[in-house]
């Protein structure tokens, strides 16, 4: 193998471990971990680092083992790349989830609805059984506001926030989201 089949390999290869890495500790979908892509991702990968072990123990196979080689993590690197996009919103939505879920008070929720105003990064927070695909639509083409599903149980001081902007949309675009 040449030096520069040996770089393309290295460099899939590496690049695939560490996608399907980041991607395996990091998506969520609708039912559980692991999507339909992300398994025949890792399974491309098994079989390329396969293909590699037996590319050391038999000399006359090296050719088609190399090919084999760089289509298995070629493979595996492209449906990781399908799936990262998907995967770094989720994963930068829990970032601004965690900075909310630090908050405690409805006085400090005021102070971060300022703060979001000025920035022009409003948020809102959505509760309830179902996730209304609609009014998150409708507020972030809008608006540019985006909604973070809650679940169930409603938070007081997440609550807080929800009127401040539920004001504001009223005073400012004389809309509300109970509009919707």
């Amino acid at each position: 193998m040449n030096s520069r089949t040996k770089y393309i390999l290295l460099i899939l290869a590496t690049t695939a471990f560490v996608l399907t890495i980041y991607n395996h500790n990091n998506e969520l979908t609708e039912t559980s971990f692991d999507s339909i892509e992300l398994k025949y991702a890792k399974r491309f990968f098994g079989i390329g680092v396969l293909c590699a072990a037996l590319y050391f123990f038999n000399k006359t196979w090296r050719s088609l083992v190399t090919k084999i080689m760089i289509g298995a993590f070629g493979i595996s690197l492209v449906l990781n790349l399908y799936i990262f996009p998907r995967v770094y919103k989720t994963v930068q939505l829990k970032k601004i989830y965690y900075e909310y879920s630090e908050i405690e008070t409805c006085a400090e929720m005021e102070k971060r609805f300022s703060t979001d105003l000025k920035n022009g990064k409003l948020v809102y927070f959505q509760f309830g059984i179902g996730y209304d695909i609609e009014l998150a639509k409708t507020l972030k083409e809008k608006y540019k506001i985006k909604t973070i599903g809650m679940g169930c149980i409603i938070q007081s001081e997440k609550e807080c926030y929800n009127k401040l902007l539920n004001e504001y949309l009223k005073e400012n675009h004389n809309d509300g989201i109970i509009d919707y």
